[in-house]
């Protein structure tokens, strides 16, 4: 007993006043442990705690034993630039033994991959796919229009979800998940995004999510069928079995990186809009004379990808996630050495509220990306869909859905709050790696 107490009280005593990253300003526990953090995010709001801790200790804290969190413009580019050093960290283990393009820690396997990846991402995997995508939104907007036709409010978040995932499911296993068509969560994404929500409370704590995974059955629901894409380069490699964690592994990410990133970002897009009605007059006449089936149109609508740009800025789809490991020899950022094989991690959700870079940060103004510029002081930090080796491979496909859902219910509908008002909306957001919004009830009223 007195041997564990002095071994305790050592360890304690070198990570608070001895350790390389004591000097770093932060919570005293979060230098002796990151149990502190799990519990501060029990309730899925660590893009709150940090907040809170960037007001209280400023831009660099140590959030952990060898973790700091850097909230800074100029941290994206240099965490993901192109001449960047950085390797993702252990945190992207927790898939373990599935590996998957966005969780990789080897950059070769993740190049060689990617380049699978960005064939079924290309302009004319989106043109050929582009058909269903426009079906999956007609459907949506005409069980919107059903049910707005009797008066009830609109449950969007559900819908949104539902649209996301049924058009992934067409974009990745050429099969619908059959959610709009049913109204209801497909039983295998249910239990998907079940096991998600896991990620909330343990994230700060990697290996405790990878063992708490085990506990639920999520990894054993059956499998959909990969994409010809990634069965054609496994079969050229080798054997299906043999690479048979990169095609569970991929399976599962497709289905979250292009579903649970789109649709928060549409929730939420949704909500400002409805708080703010000049704002749909804005988009509504810009869109008056576009073909808004033809996304290159629509790519040149500006106050469209104004209003989607500020949605990603105040909302972004991964609030705190993107982890990343200082090199070895560690390296000095803006003037500060960083130590060798240290967790550093660069919050959107905090980088996008600072009223260094963004004039009324927390204000939701379109125009501060088009007719207003001075709105923007420092755009470096704005990088929702990541840049460099680790961006979103989906990020064209996610600017296509997002630009027509918003310019199909714009042109078809007024659209109004109901229900709280959107209060269940914040409320219930949850950060989850992937920002999951509470409930959300709109009013659709048809333009006629």
């Amino acid at each position: 007993m007195s041997y564990c107490t002095g071994l305790f009280t050592s360890i304690t005593i070198y990570r608070l006043y001895f350790h390389r990253l004591s000097s770093f300003p932060g919570p005293c526990i979060a230098g002796f442990t990151k149990f502190w953090h799990v519990w501060k995010c029990r309730r899925g709001k660590n893009h709150l705690v940090i907040e809170e801790l960037r007001q209280q200790y400023g831009s660099i804290i140590r959030t952990g034993p060898e973790e700091l969190t850097i909230i800074d413009p100029s941290i994206p580019g240099i965490l993901d630039g192109p001449k960047n050093e950085f390797t993702k960290a252990v945190w992207y283990d927790f898939l373990l033994p599935e590996v998957a393009v966005n969780t990789t820690r080897d950059k070769k396997h993740h190049d060689a991959r990617r380049r699978i990846w960005d064939r079924g991402f290309s302009p004319n995997a989106m043109a050929a796919y582009e058909q269903q995508i426009i079906e999956c939104a007609g459907t949506l907007a005409q069980r919107i229009a059903e049910i707005s036709r009797d008066g009830e409010p609109v449950v969007v978040t559900d819908w949104f979800y539902w649209f996301t995932f049924d058009v992934m499911g067409h974009f990745a296993f050429a099969r619908s998940f059959g959610m709009l068509r049913d109204e209801q969560w497909h039983l295998a994404v249910k239990m998907l995004r079940r096991a998600m929500a896991l990620l909330g409370p343990f994230s700060p704590v990697p290996w405790l999510a990878q063992v708490a995974f085990h506990f639920f059955p999520w990894m054993t629901v059956e499998k959909p069928d990969i994409s010809h894409w990634l069965i054609d380069a496994t079969l050229k490699q080798g054997s299906i079995e043999a690479d048979r964690p990169w095609l569970n592994g991929d399976a599962i990410a497709i289905i979250i990186a292009g579903s649970d990133t789109v649709a928060p970002g549409l929730v939420f897009a949704f909500y400002e809009l409805a708080c703010n009605p000049s704002q749909q007059d804005q988009l509504l006449q810009e869109l008056q004379d576009v073909d808004i089936f033809d996304r290159m149109q629509l790519q040149q609508c500006t106050h469209l990808n104004a209003v989607i740009n500020e949605t990603l800025r105040l909302y972004p789809p991964v609030p705190t996630g993107g982890y990343r490991q200082s090199p070895p020899a560690g390296m000095v950022m803006n003037g500060t050495y960083i130590p060798g094989n240290v967790t550093i991690v660069s919050p959107r959700y905090s980088l996008g509220r600072l009223e260094s870079c963004y004039e009324h940060a927390d204000r939701w103004i379109p125009e501060r990306w088009t007719t207003r510029p001075e709105m923007v002081k420092d755009a470096r930090g704005f990088s929702p869909f990541a840049q460099g080796r680790y961006s979103c491979v989906g990020k064209v496909l996610a600017m296509v859905e997002m630009r027509l859902i918003i310019a199909m219910m714009v042109k078809r509908f007024e659209i109004s709050l109901s229900g709280d008002k959107g209060e269940s909306l914040f409320s219930d957001l949850r950060d989850q790696f992937t920002a999951a919004p509470g409930r959300l009830e709109l009013r659709f009223h048809s333009r006629g």
